[in-house]
């Protein structure tokens, strides 16, 4: 399957490396001639290398020798700062590197422990890794380059510690070359078991003509945010930032949990991104700032686990599949068209480290918002239509209405309840809501704006309006819950289909589908959609997105038995 090919952004990691040789030779460097300049080639790309330093605020050893019998005749500790940047128009390509000592019971001048408790590694270097627009494995490349070129040897940073290393930020891109002589070997052994990766972030840059699909009030973003937490459960953060213009930044970060709830084979907590450069609207169309980034990036915040430099494809994977099936649920092409380029009705923009390049991919995810949103709908709907009794109705009144922590006691009091009657009501209605340690709230945003049209509907006393607004979160342009619009619904989750009703021209997502079967599933899609009492020349005027055997297709619906637009 042919798809667009994610670039990397910031990235931010530790890497750890036995032994101080990297630290006391940086040291010799800077205390011999001060900062250093000097310059390196990697795959015939120019990069310029300094090395200077900052004041550590550590404490020397006692006794001026490590527990493991290093000798550190300084009075005063200093950290190195090794940075390499690529000699390009923009330089934003970068490795920075923080070159920091690390033994057992090292302190602070204040007395403070500043290695990790339990450091068992010994003498060691902890070198904190800042970079952008490099590929997470050649950032190690680049500092061997780097400490080469500012005459530290690049063997210092050959053995680094996985178990104490650590990724802090990553996002996608690069390219390196040329001899060394910071003797890079210190930087060659890695300790993988110490190592560990922060952050990590991938990206690619839409033409902001159809970005919108991705920020509106209907887009991914916002319906990951509203879907998939409790309202007091978990970790759901949603920013919807349009101060200088639309989509100007808006994310959405998910926990483990409710990340795979959306995608059932990932693990790894993210934060789905689309934002512009500051002064985006001052640039012209051909510049590509002028047009926004859609990001994936890895939080570490957001789980007691762990990922470490060994890792890099998973979070690679995990990151683009993430961005791909955001496109996907926005009813963006994954991957540039035949005709995809300025003024063409692009996706795509290329900028000075993403190329909207297509590259083979084994699988696009899709986001399971549909199946989660029906899930929820359907429970609504089942507890509408069993009819609710008057504690449960006051119960549903006081959570929409709070928004904080409520506790059944509260909601006795509030509406002159039994205690004991509100908590039996409370467990009858318990897939509409999530009770914990004396607590309760609305399972998630969906059903609260749910539930908040069937209140309003229910105190103006019109009983068919209520199903119709426990369903309009689903399709807002739909008038009533008839039983030919249940029908219709039916057959589209039935058959994976989306129908996406924002823009002037439907667009009809199907899944993976033979080629011959096409015109029969949109023959009987018209059929259910006449029959729900829709305008079929609405459909007729349809764009529908689906998949065969030789990829990811477009067709007019009105050409149900023509050639598709197959994307290269």
């Amino acid at each position: 399957m042919k798809a667009v090919e994610t670039a990397p952004h910031e990235y931010m990691a530790n890497y750890v490396y036995s032994g101080l040789g990297a630290w006391f030779g940086a040291a010799r460097l800077v205390d011999a001639t001060g900062s250093r300049r000097g310059g390196f080639t990697l795959d015939g790309e120019e990069w310029r290398v300094t090395l200077s330093y900052q004041e550590s605020g550590l404490a020397p050893p006692d006794g001026g020798e490590t527990p493991d019998g290093t000798r550190v005749d300084f009075d005063t500790l200093r950290e190195f700062r090794l940075n390499a940047v690529a000699n390009d128009e923009v330089g934003e390509r970068k490795g920075k590197a923080l070159i920091q000592p690390r033994w057992r019971g090292l302190e602070s001048k204040e007395g403070n422990s500043v290695a990790r408790p339990l450091w068992d590694l010994g003498d060691a270097v902890n070198v904190r890794v800042n970079a952008s627009n490099v590929e997470f494995d050649e950032i190690e490349t680049v500092i061997h380059r780097a400490a080469g070129a500012g005459t530290l040897d690049p063997m210092y940073f050959t053995d680094r510690r996985e178990e104490y290393s650590v990724v802090i930020d990553a996002a996608r891109y690069v390219r390196l070359d040329r001899d060394v002589s910071l003797d890079p070997m210190y930087f060659t052994d890695r300790r993988e078991e110490y190592s560990v990766v922060i952050d990590a972030a991938r990206y690619v840059r839409l033409d902001r003509d159809v970005s919108g699909a991705i920020h509106s009030r209907e887009g991914p973003l916002a319906r990951m945010g509203h879907l998939l937490e409790s309202d007091r459960s978990g970790y759901r953060k949603l920013v919807q930032d349009d101060t200088e213009r639309a989509g100007y930044y808006h994310t959405v970060t998910l926990g483990p949990k409710r990340v795979r709830e959306a995608f059932p084979d990932h693990r790894v907590p993210k934060e789905f991104k689309h934002y512009y450069a500051r002064n985006a609207e001052s640039l012209p169309d051909d510049h590509p700032l002028a047009h926004p980034k859609v990001e994936a990036s890895y939080q570490s915040s957001r789980w007691d686990e762990t990922l470490r430099p060994v890792d890099h494809a998973e979070i690679t994977d995990e990151l683009e599949e993430a961005i791909l099936a955001t496109l996907n649920e926005s009813g963006l092409p994954t991957q540039p068209l035949d005709d995809d380029g300025p003024g063409s009705g692009r996706t795509f923009v290329d900028d000075a480290y993403f190329e909207a390049e297509t590259v083979d991919r084994s699988r696009v995810l899709p986001l399971n918002l549909e199946r989660v949103e029906s899930d929820q709908r359907n429970v609504v709907v089942r507890q509408l239509a069993d009819g609710l009794s008057p504690v449960e109705w006051d119960s549903l009144k006081t959570l929409v209405a709070d928004g904080g922590d409520v506790s059944p006691a509260e909601i006795a009091d509030e509406h002159d309840w039994h205690p004991d009657s509100v908590r039996r009501g409370l467990r009858r209605i318990e897939e509409m809501v999530v009770r914990e340690q004396g607590s309760v709230a609305l399972r998630s945003h969906h059903v609260a704006e749910q539930v908040v049209e069937a209140l309003d509907a229910a105190r103006e006393g019109v009983r068919k309006a209520m199903g119709t607004a426990a369903n309009a979160v689903q399709n807002a342009e739909r008038a009533s819950l008839d039983e030919r619009t249940d029908e219709l619904i039916a057959f589209c989750q039935a058959n994976g289909i989306h129908i996406d009703e924002r823009e002037a021209h439907l667009r009809v997502r199907m899944g993976n589908l033979a080629d011959e079967s096409w015109s029969e599933l949109v023959t009987r899609l018209k059929r259910y959609w006449v029959g729900a009492g829709r305008d079929p020349e609405r459909l007729k005027e349809a764009v529908s997105h689906y998949r065969d055997a030789s990829g990811p297709k477009i067709r007019p619906v009105r050409s149900a038995w023509g050639k598709g637009q197959t994307l290269r």
